[in-house]
Parts: C-alpha cells; sequence; structure tokens
C-alpha cells in the first residue's frame, strides 16, 4: 500500500475542488458585474432554459439509444435536430443579452 500515492491522490482531487470553486465563485462575481440585475437573470435563465429544454434531453435519448444497442441514424435525426434548435437558442439568448449590455 502506497500511503503518498494516496495523499497525493486526496491532494490533487482538493485542488481540483478548490479550482472549480473558485471558478464559479469568480464566473459568478463578472456576471454580478455586468450590470442590473435583470440582465444577469436573463443571460443565466436564457442558458439554463435552453440547455434543459433543448439540449440535454436528446442528449440523453441519443446516449440511451445507443447504450441499447439501437444505433440506427435515422432515430437520431429528430434528436439532433432538437438539440441543434437548443445551441441555437442559448446562442442567440446569449448574444441579445451581451449586445443589450454593450448598447447600453
Amino acid at each position: 500500500l502506497d500511503i503518498n500515492g494516496d495523499e497525493e491522490n486526496e491532494l490533487s482531487i482538493a485542488l481540483s475542488r478548490a479550482a472549480i470553486t473558485a471558478g464559479a465563485v469568480g464566473t459568478c462575481f463578472g456576471l454580478s458585474q455586468l450590470g442590473g440585475f435583470g440582465t444577469v437573470a436573463n443571460l443565466v435563465g436564457g442558458l439554463a432554459q435552453g440547455t434543459l429544454a433543448f439540449i440535454v434531453p436528446p442528449a440523453i435519448e441519443i446516449s440511451l439509444s445507443r447504450r441499447g444497442g439501437d444505433s440506427s441514424v435515422s432515430k437520431e435525426i429528430p434528436q439532433w435536430a432538437v438539440g441543434s434548435f437548443g445551441v441555437a437558442v442559448v446562442a442567440a439568448v446569449t448574444y441579445f443579452t451581451l449586445e443589450s449590455i454593450s448598447i447600453s
């Protein structure tokens, strides 16, 4: 049993968690500096809703169908279309929100 290896692994995990937490706090701080609460709510809400409504469900469906052994491309096309629409929605919301910030 290599005790030093376990300690180094735990240290690596702790540093990774600290970096993720620092990144999340930095991102939240940066968003809070953008402008009003409405702008931040619009940006975060648009990203979250678009992702959760249009991107995640098709991705889960494609993943489950491939895992189940059904690799039929024709069944995946509608899922890819909905996912692509979701990417377009998220991009549009982000673009128009950032554009409204730059105008004000």
